[in-house]
């Protein structure tokens, strides 16, 4: 026989007593209102409907628990009322109803101040507070991890991306900044502070060894007349609540400051570090936690892959080859690509693999592929084609005539250049031509290097249509509002940085802005899949889509013509 069938068996309200103190709820035979004149009743039924809410309990069965405590509770008031309002309590807390133990345990303080039970009914309902607190906070907060390198020659390019974040951050929180006339100033020049809306969004930009800290700036800049406040304009569902780490100059340094995050922060994503060389020992540590990490600009394939957790919001090298392919097939309906690259050059050999990878998905014929053995072919390259020389067909290598040669390059409609390394305009020019020479008119297919070229003539006279990873088009209105925001964080425009502070400042918005808008903390637990299935994300600089991928598979198609790029799409 149990213990609670021994109370229930023998009836004497001395064991429930004992049992109960057993439970930790500390209560006694009699309520706390004994003192009342009149008598408090003994009702048989709210009696056994304790009892067996105790049995209930004692088992775990806390549902049941829960449902006899509120039955004897809606009897009048009786020897056990006040001590199933505690038990109750106590039931739904195991339940993890924190929100509807608050409430039993309010009405027992405020109804029986004087109850014998008070000190064990504050002390269990601080306790549910405080679980209803951190389970609101987890449900209504995304932790955004941001680590950064902050080497001397990094630091003005993680400034850069860091404040892209910051806005993206910001905007989604319902922050605004704007520029006011504060009263009594002079109409000279004077100065201003530029918030810093840490304080108001609660983030934590603590870094690992409090020597360096980036966040929105707080130095005094000089404007006319005018200060700049930020203010909360809208209150969102939830919000994003930042975290930042240095990730420091060496990669184990990268992975430390993962850890930290994920140990110490908690967070459910990490965005960064910068480079492939950082962003693989920090993606192998995320991956071990199993926290979403997403590297804003590594290009090597090796971050990423066999990882379920490590995304690249920038396409790696294969992957562009791979984008090329799919553009040749499906948007400019092209069946035969001859392929043209440096073996030597390292990422021109990578994407002209992940272009014929992707061709034969598509089932997309490539002829023949040319290796070049290094800088120098791009300028002989009409005297390598009319002679015999290495040429690849059906992944061999053989030996071919020039008849050969140009037969297979007949049956070309195109030809993939993927160009790479020092000197590309010059290269890229020299192909030019040299391909004028022998196969004039033949379009042409690039990488991002093709992009905005002087000798705009040839390139046209090709129809040289490329992908690109990073585009802006600066008289968006959503472009020119962001150049204005970033202005107000900062005191400069992105476009008074480098051409690479430039571009990150746009990458850390769009890239936070994707996850914000494709993320929420109800589903942190499926982050991974929720990024490779959402639509593609059309940003400021970049389009980000993972296809059901970890490297971002979405890029731009550009083409020239009549001596003018223009986004084919």
């Amino acid at each position: 026989m149990s213990l609670v069938s021994m109370v229930t068996h023998r009836a004497g309200s001395a064991y429930v007593f004992g049992l109960l103190l057993l439970l930790g709820v500390g209560l006694s035979a009699a309520p706390g209102h004994a003192q009342e004149a009149a008598p408090i009743p003994n009702i048989d039924n709210a009696e056994l409907l304790f009892e067996e809410g105790v049995a209930a309990f004692e088992r775990g069965e806390y549902a049941t628990a829960h449902e006899r405590f509120r039955l004897v509770s809606e009897y009048e008031l009786n020897r056990k009322t006040t001590a199933a309002l505690l038990m109750e309590g106590k039931a739904l807390v195991q339940l993890r109803r924190y929100r509807d133990a608050i409430d039993r345990l309010e009405a027992l303080l405020n109804q029986y101040a004087e109850t014998t039970y008070r000190d064990e009914a504050e002390r269990l309902l601080e306790r549910a507070r405080s679980r209803l607190q951190e389970e609101t906070q987890a449900q209504d907060t995304l932790r955004v991890g941001v680590t950064l390198p902050m080497g001397a020659a990094e630091v003005p390019l993680s400034q850069a991306l860091f404040n892209g974040v910051r806005l993206a951050v910001d905007e989604h929180n319902g922050l605004r900044r704007r520029y006011i006339r504060p009263p009594g100033l002079r109409t000279e020049a004077d100065t201003f502070e530029v918030y810093d809306t840490a304080r108001l969004a609660g983030d934590s930009l603590a870094t690992t060894d409090g020597t360096t800290t980036v966040a929105a700036p707080s130095d005094t800049v000089r404007v006319d007349s005018l200060r700049i406040v930020a203010e909360q304009v809208n209150r969102p569902d939830w919000v994003a609540k930042m975290h930042f780490r240095r990730a420091g100059s060496r990669p184990e340094a990268a992975r430390a400051a993962v850890d930290s995050l994920v140990r110490l922060d908690n967070v459910d994503v990490i965005l960064g570090p910068l480079r492939s060389r950082a962003a693989r020992p920090a993606g192998a540590r995320a991956e071990a936690a199993r926290v979403p990490l997403v590297a804003p600009m590594a290009t090597d394939e090796s971050v990423s892959e066999g990882k379920s957790h490590v995304f690249q919001a920038n396409a790696t090298i294969p992957d562009r080859g791979r984008a090329m392919a799919r553009a040749a097939k499906n948007a400019l309906l092209i069946d035969r690509v001859g392929i043209i690259y440096e073996e030597a050059g390292g990422l021109g050999a990578r994407m002209a693999e992940g272009f014929r990878t992707e061709a034969r998905r598509q089932d997309l014929t490539v002829p023949l592929s040319i290796p070049l053995q290094g800088a120098r072919d791009w300028s002989r390259l009409a005297t390598l084609l009319e002679d015999s020389t290495l040429v690849e067909t059906d992944s061999l290598r053989t030996r071919r005539d020039s008849a050969a040669i140009d037969s297979l390059l007949a049956e070309t409609e195109a030809l993939y250049l993927p160009v790479s390394g020092r000197g590309t305009a010059g290269k890229i020019q020299s192909a030019l031509t040299g391909l004028r020479q022998i196969l004039p008119g033949r379009r042409v297919l690039g990488n991002a290097e093709w992009h905005d070229l002087p000798f705009r003539e040839a390139a046209s006279a090709v129809t040289a249509t490329y992908t690109n990873g990073f585009y802006v088009q600066t008289d968006r209105p959503a472009v020119q509002r962001f150049v204005r925001r970033y202005r107000l964080l900062t005191g400069s425009s992105p476009d008074e940085l480098s051409t690479n502070g430039r571009r990150l400042a746009y990458v850390g918005y769009d890239v936070a802005r994707f996850l914000l808008t494709t993320l929420s903390p109800s589903e942190a637990g499926s982050i991974p899949r929720a990024l490779r299935t959402a639509p593609t994300y059309e940003g400021l600089g970049m389009r980000i889509g993972f296809q059901g991928e970890n490297g971002n598979q979405a890029l731009f198609i550009h083409r020239y013509r009549d001596q003018q790029t223009e986004l084919l799409r």
